[in-house]
């Protein structure tokens, strides 16, 4: 049927060194925690009685153990894309907040206030990023016409999807939601209205273990 939508769970990697340092990982990468690792085990277990299709994630290792954990109840090789990367950091990456006030001064200010017109030092913007993950989804999801799909990538990445999902732009891309690690967002997809929000940023899993606060314009992504 045509207009039969996808069904997405949009979710965020496990808690990682970085992310409990402050330090943005950019494309670099950082090991999951033990809170991280449990994180990825709880939302395995939430999501081991969904009819899930497939499970595709960003190509870097804190995303990618993630979504192993998520695979394995269902006997699915995890599929990697590298446009569901997060968003280059370029000169900011391994930095936490105060080494970037020093270096960058007003940097962090920029990219709270005006993500729409900052290119991140060496880095990408985040549309350029919003674009590459949004190709991803043109490509990818339609041979999944009613199936559910998971999808795991990052904080900034996942943000610039989740505001496309609510019919918004990048320069809503703080205003709109937070990204807790291993949070599932239900998205759905048909060829007539692209990505639209279900359900925001699922937690319940999380009771047992915990997490950070939201994931922030200054934290690491």
């Amino acid at each position: 049927m045509v207009g039969t939508p996808v069904r997405i769970l949009l979710v965020r990697h496990g808690e990682t060194a970085f992310n409990v340092e402050g330090r943005w990982q950019g494309q670099s990468d950082s090991p999951l925690t033990e809170r991280g690792l449990a994180q990825a085990r709880e939302l395995s277990r939430a999501l081991a009685q969904e009819q899930i299709a497939a499970v595709y994630s960003s190509d870097l290792g804190r995303a990618l153990n993630t979504a192993g954990e998520v695979a394995r109840p269902h006997q699915l090789a995890v599929q990697t894309d590298t446009r569901l990367r997060e968003i280059d950091t370029g000169r900011w990456t391994g930095k936490g907040r105060f080494e970037i006030d020093n270096e960058f001064p007003g940097g962090l200010e920029d990219w709270a206030e005006r993500p729409s017109s900052m290119r991140l030092p060496d880095g990408e913007t985040i549309e350029e990023a919003q674009a590459r993950a949004l190709a991803f989804f043109a490509e990818r999801v339609p041979a999944h016409r009613d199936e559910t799909i998971v999808v795991i990538s990052h904080g900034a990445v996942g943000q610039a999807i989740l505001v496309n999902a609510m019919g918004g732009t990048v320069s809503d891309l703080w205003l709109k939601q937070r990204v807790d690690n291993t949070q599932i967002s239900r998205l759905e997809w048909t060829p007539a209205t692209g990505l639209k929000l279900i359900e925001l940023s699922d937690v319940r899993h999380l009771e047992d273990v915990g997490s950070l606060r939201g994931w922030r314009t200054t934290d690491a992504a």
